[in-house]
């Protein structure tokens, strides 16, 4: 099978190449009104073949009771053995003050669950899992515009009909943008207008959420979805979120800026329903309903109640958010300053989730250099403040819990994100501490500190908006306290063309009745060498060691266990065109393999075009970028990129 798998990745990427090469040579088109006609395109194109799963030897508990191993699947099966193609075409055209764009997105699965032959022999539950269950809002065929839009610009203007990316401050209100690392692309498709003449600047927005509606590391999408029992029942995965914005930002330019933002969220169902309570999906009989949704009050209903009701804006009915920010460029010279506060009130049509409706957020960082050292502070206060997520009924697409139209800044290590459990943030009191010193001009010492309070990181915590814990568990139980502590060093030499980063810390994260819940030490790095001409050699990587409660418990003592898990990856490029990599991971995690091994080869042929291979494993793991994380489902298999840029 894998012979196939690597003989089809190259045949449908040299494909994909034919083809968008051909469209290419058409980049150039011309004039009008005597003003030039710009085509700026981008085409990526990904097919990938996953492998069938591998098998661990877990302990399986005997009708004696004792417990011996048996050779199980280590992945979800429905994770193995399926493949894609995926294609985003980006394109925007350009003339005088006009730009017009779109993003088409296709994919096309092969080999799913459902026609996979080996998950015949799964077990009754499994089988129902991966093939019926899973498989009914995964692996869809699809093609459709992700992106559109129009824009006008000229001096001190700027208007977008279609989709948008903005975001009010550091994003406590609204914050709506694209995170490639995690494949999360989200959008305002309605309509945005900016206007800005110094030391003024407003900013209106109004529209609908928009996100990506596939998800490529799962093959999920946000796409109607049927009953998997067997009842032909459509089922509806993503709502009709309207959102409404606006910003003033004034004192652009000067010693001090204010910005004043409100933003409200109403959800909306996204189809109508009939008498039956099934979805509309016919455009012909509902072309407002089918393409726009409906804020009819017994369709919202019915819409709200098959949501999750955790976190709890997720299926509020109506949520508003106002902010103010305060921001010094510069501190004579010598640092910066920037403080975000926002309120939040939330309205669900059940009278038992309004019962604390309101919350609020406290963002500041302060940064002051002196001499060769530079102290960073970094602060939040959080009371019953919870991010907005897209209206997605996370039971059958739990991949899109992570699209969210708010972000709450975190003050926290980037790489130790994965680890704030729960609802870290929604009630929370933290700060961090962090000195760089340059040491001498090639080097660089770091230490930095954490403190942090949580009252909602346990699943049945919570608070009000003044702070005080609201849980049916006594408050010991359901609040954290975590110390976090790093230091590192970053040293340059070749001229800075060569360098070593690293760094190393542990966390612990207790309750306050006493228990532990968390604890880690790790230790990263990063070395880069050159060696002449255009020949340099990468290495990076990162340990970890862990604890979790209900983690990784002995079969038998049902004590939970520390693991070992990390990553080793070396490289050699041979600038600009080249890179070969060669990659090892492993953990020590009950029910998932120890060793992972993976290579890959990336050509760049053109500016902004490249090709690049992988081959290999990679384990399942939370990955973290611009202060989110998601969870991605071990791979081995398969994938080919081609990026082409005209």
């Amino acid at each position: 099978m894998r012979t196939g798998a690597l003989a089809a990745i190259a045949a449908a990427a040299a494909t994909t190449g034919v083809l968008a090469t051909g469209t290419a040579r058409a980049a150039d088109v011309g004039s009008l009104g005597g003003s030039p006609v710009k085509l700026d395109a981008t085409d990526t194109s990904i097919v990938a073949q996953h492998f069938d799963y591998r098998s661990c030897n877990l302990p399986v508990q005997q009708p004696s009771g004792a417990f011996a191993n048996q050779s199980l699947p280590c992945e979800k099966p429905q994770d193995s053995g399926w493949g894609q193609w995926l294609n985003r075409l980006n394109a925007a055209l350009r003339w005088e003050n006009w730009t017009v764009g779109l993003r088409l997105d296709s994919v096309v699965y092969w080999r799913r669950p459902i026609d996979n032959p080996n998950f015949a022999s799964l077990p009754a539950d499994a089988y129902r899992s991966a093939v019926q269950v899973d498989n009914e809002s995964r692996y869809t065929n699809s093609v459709y515009p992700a992106k559109l839009w129009a824009t006008y610009t000229a001096p001190g203007i700027e208007i977008t009909a279609g989709d948008a990316y903005v975001q009010f401050g550091h994003g406590l209100t609204l914050s709506m943008r694209k995170i490639d690392e995690l494949g999360i692309d989200t959008t305002v498709r309605g309509g945005k207008i900016q206007i800005t003449k110094d030391p003024l600047q407003a900013t209106i927005v109004a529209g609908f959420g928009n996100p990506s509606r596939v998800d490529e590391a799962t093959g999920r999408s946000l796409f109607p979805t049927h009953d998997p029992v067997g009842q032909d029942i459509v089922m509806p995965v993503f709502g009709s979120d309207r959102i409404v914005g606006g910003e003033i930002q004034m004192g652009r330019g000067l010693p001090v800026v204010l910005a004043t933002h409100a933003v409200g969220f109403t959800r909306c169902a996204p189809y109508h329903y009939d008498a039956q309570g099934h979805i509309v999906t016919d455009f012909g009989s509902d072309p407002s309903g089918v393409l726009f949704g409906t804020c009819n009050d017994a369709d919202t209903r019915a819409w709200l109640g098959s949501l999750p009701t955790i976190p709890p804006t997720v299926n509020a009915r109506t949520i508003n958010l106002a902010g103010q920010s305060l921001e010094v460029p510069s501190l004579w010279g010598h640092g910066k300053l920037y403080v975000e506060a926002a309120v939040q009130e939330a309205h669900h049509d059940l009278a038992a989730q309004n019962l604390h409706p309101d919350g609020n957020a406290l963002y500041g960082a302060l940064s002051v250099d002196y001499g060769p050292a530079t102290t960073t502070v970094e602060l939040k206060s959080n009371r019953n403040f919870y991010s907005v997520p897209a209206a997605v009924n996370t039971t059958t697409a739990p991949e899109f819990n992570v699209v969210t139209y708010t972000f709450i800044p975190p003050a926290e290590s980037m790489n130790m994100l994965d680890t704030e459990f729960g609802f870290f943030n929604a009630c929370i009191n933290a700060v961090r501490v962090k000195e760089d010193v340059n040491l001498t001009e090639h080097l660089m010492a770091y230490g930095q500190g954490v403190y942090a309070y949580s009252q909602s990181e346990q699943v049945n915590g919570g608070c009000d908006a003044m702070g005080r814990t609201v849980s049916t568990f006594p408050s010991a139980q359901v609040e954290d306290r975590v110390y976090d502590g790093l230091t590192g060093i970053e040293y340059y030499f070749d001229d800075n063309a060569s360098h070593v980063y690293f760094s190393t810390g542990a966390r612990k994260d207790d309750k306050a009745s006493g228990p532990w819940y968390y604890d880690e030490a790790h230790a990263e790095y990063s070395i880069a060498k050159y060696i002449s001409g255009p020949w340099a050699v990468e290495m990076q990587g990162w340990h970890r060691l862990r604890r979790e409660a209900n983690q990784n418990a002995d079969p038998v003592t049902l004590i939970e266990r520390w693991w070992n898990e990390g990553e080793n990856y070396i490289a050699v490029k041979f600038a600009p065109k080249w890179v070969f990599s060669q990659g090892f991971e492993y953990t020590t995690l009950q029910g998932q393999p120890l060793t992972y091994f993976n290579g890959s080869v990336l050509y760049r042929f053109a500016a902004g075009s490249n090709v690049r291979l992988f081959v290999g494993q990679q384990r399942g793991a939370f990955r973290c970028a611009s202060g989110v994380c998601r969870y991605f489902p071990p791979f081995e298999g398969a994938r080919a990129e081609l990026t082409l840029r005209f």
